[in-house]
């Protein structure tokens, strides 16, 4: 017995002591609520590489000598983010079940070889017979279901509409990528604006800063003037490294957005001359319109919904009975002996063949809620396709008047940079004229200050928001990015 058992382990492919913890594995789980879980295996053994996003993707990192443009930055995250290699792989998967459920047109072909020794006593009259032979039965077997009443088609269909809809999952994959990484890149160039903007302001307090010093020197000013200009100072150094702070925040997140570590080397180019986005010429109902039409994920619960219908013809189909053919070819090869008499050698063909009908007439009421669950997902599945179009129509609507309302704040902060400009040279003019006081011309250079940060953000809220309309109607032709 014992030694059945050791054979039994062997041959199953397991260590014994392995096996012997099926009797009490809960010495594998924690020893405690309170315990932290040790495993027995090394660390290392354990731990995921540290290059598995690259090993994964295959991914490759950006050179450090080369600045990337907006189309460059988006080249390297469809190539290297690992949502689209995900879909991509999805959308592979579901090719490779569709081509499985077509297998069911084909016949089965197998074939079975039983082999090996016997021996047996017949009781006999005036003595037992014994016989030893050994035996080999070599066979091929087909089985082909000819007709099933629209199981097949129906199944097949059904894997077809899913793989459809997984391809269009993949394309909207693809338009959230770009989306993320335009959206990352525009906050990364805002983000170095703002630093740009705070190292300006900076040299503006500082020469404010030393304009009153001299004054002070010459009598014209008072401490508690220059004391409010160190303010000043000190507060724009404040800005200019939390300006700083948010630029290594944005390249982190565009770094995210491309599928690459945070630390690796890349270098944008500036918007600065990027022309911008043109006014909209088209109503909000007409685009609304054309992302119903052209947006990937739509198709792909439409074709969710076409799978759901034929799910539902499969499951009636069942109803009806499936004709089917069964053949099978072999031989009986025996060489035996009897009594211990010299060995005989037999050799016999096997065959047979016969067509079958298969149809099951009850089932406790099996396949009848199968219906009612096939209908039900069916109508699930219109369920979510009303409520994405819903929210397609709202995220376009959001969008559309979320991009005119940019180009206006934009218009707005360009005139009110002009205007804060322009009045800080008259209040710098008049301070050392002596015809403004300390406190106007700090606000003046205040008011400046803020309208640079206005106006860098109000560009980067043009750019995104320019983007967003595009993703949230669809209109992202990322084949013609790569």
């Amino acid at each position: 017995m014992y030694l059945a058992l050791a054979v039994v382990l062997l041959a199953s492919g397991c260590g014994v002591p392995a096996v012997l913890q099926a009797w009490d594995p809960l010495p594998l789980a924690p020893e405690a609520p309170d315990r932290s879980w040790t495993p027995e295996e090394p660390a290392a053994a354990l731990r995921a590489p540290s290059d598995a996003w690259q090993q994964t993707s295959g991914a490759t990192l950006p050179t450090a000598q080369a600045t990337y443009d907006l189309p460059a930055v988006v080249d390297v995250a469809l190539r290297n983010n690992p949502e689209t290699r995900r879909a991509w792989e999805d959308s592979r998967a579901a090719a490779a079940r569709y081509g499985r459920s077509l297998s069911a047109y084909y016949p089965e072909v197998g074939v079975e070889v039983t082999a090996g020794p016997s021996r047996f006593l017949f009781q006999n009259d005036p003595e037992p017979i014994t016989v030893e032979q050994n035996e080999l039965q070599p066979q091929v077997e087909l089985t082909w279901t000819l007709l099933d009443f629209g199981r097949r088609a129906s199944t097949a269909e059904a894997s077809r509409q899913r793989l459809v809809a997984a391809n269009f999952t993949f394309n909207r994959k693809m338009q959230d990528v770009v989306f993320a990484a335009q959206r990352a890149y525009f906050a990364l160039d805002a983000a170095r604006g703002m630093q740009r903007a705070a190292e300006k302001n900076l040299e503006l307090a500082r020469s404010v800063r030393e304009a009153a010093e001299e004054r002070a020197g010459l009598g014209l000013a008072t401490q508690p003037d220059v004391l409010l200009t160190r303010q000043v100072d000190a507060k724009a150094v404040y800005d200019l490294e939390n300006a700083r702070l948010l630029v290594s925040d944005a390249q982190a997140t565009l770094a995210l957005a491309l599928g690459i570590p945070a630390n690796a080397p890349l270098e944008i180019a500036d918007l600065d001359s990027q022309p911008l986005p043109r006014n909209l010429e088209v109503a909000v109902d007409d685009v609304i319109d054309a992302a119903l039409q052209q947006r990937p994920d739509l198709a792909a619960r439409m074709a969710q919904i076409r799978a759901g219908e034929a799910a539902v013809e499969k499951a009636r189909s069942d109803f009806l009975p499936t004709i089917g053919f069964a053949g099978s070819y072999g031989e009986d090869i025996w060489r035996y002996r009897i009594n211990g008499a010299p060995r005989d050698d037999v050799a016999s063909p096997n065959y047979a063949w016969m067509f079958n009908l298969d149809w099951d007439l009850f089932k406790g009421f099996d396949r009848t809620n199968a219906v009612r669950e096939a209908e039900a997902e069916r109508d699930a599945a219109r369920a979510e396709l009303a409520n994405l179009q819903l929210e397609t129509t709202a995220a376009v609507w959001k969008a559309y008047f979320n991009y005119r309302a940019a180009r206006k704040k934009l218009e707005y902060a360009a005139s009110l940079l002009k205007a804060s400009q322009d009045a800080y040279d008259a209040n710098r003019e008049g301070y050392g004229l002596g015809l403004a006081t300390i406190v106007e011309l700090l606000t003046g250079e205040r008011d400046l200050a803020n309208a640079r940060y206005l106006v860098v953000q109000a560009r980067a809220e043009l750019l995104t928001r320019s983007a967003e309309l595009a993703w949230a109607a669809g209109a992202m032709q990322v084949g013609t990015l790569r």
